[in-house]
């Protein structure tokens, strides 16, 4: 099977179906006859754009950013989307930023910060539902926490 087709199928059992971890997703693809690792299915993800939301009941499902594609995942819709809050300056931590996220975007967002501060940024540390930005500089911080900030409002729009 090619890539595209698979990106296309990986995207129409998202769209039809409730899954909420990646084993649910690997297990459907095996029952299509498609046989993925793990870290192939994660980049595979990562491209498409899918991202955890709220399903009726309380759980996190994937589903798609409304402005994904295979080859262009534009931002910050999925960013805006995604982030539940920015800490603010702490003193004594004034280099660092604190983000809360959807569990299973930080990845997501972690390219889009990379894209727009990289030169900014000496570190950032990632779990599943947060993000640790550490810039070079306090000013480059504040800079980064004003316009994620931004992001976040624009969701609001």
């Amino acid at each position: 099977m090619k890539k595209s087709d698979r990106l296309e199928l990986i995207r129409k059992i998202v769209l039809s179906r409730d899954i909420e971890t990646q084993n649910e997703l690997l297990a459907v693809l095996n029952q299509e006859g498609l046989h993925l690792t793990q870290a192939t299915i994660s980049r595979d993800m990562n491209e498409i754009g899918i991202v955890k939301v709220p399903s009726g009941n309380g759980n996190y499902i994937y589903g798609l950013s409304k402005e994904s594609s295979f080859q262009n995942v534009r931002k910050p819709k999925p960013i805006k989307t995604t982030i539940l809050a920015v800490t603010e300056k702490v003193s004594g931590l004034e280099k660092f930023i604190h983000l809360d996220v959807v569990p299973g975007n930080s990845r997501l967002i972690k390219r889009y910060i990379m894209e727009d501060f990289s030169e900014s940024i000496f570190s950032i540390i990632v779990d599943d539902e947060s993000l640790l930005i550490i810039a070079k500089e306090e000013e480059k911080a504040d800079l980064i926490r004003q316009e994620v900030s931004k992001w976040m409002t624009a969701s609001q729009d």
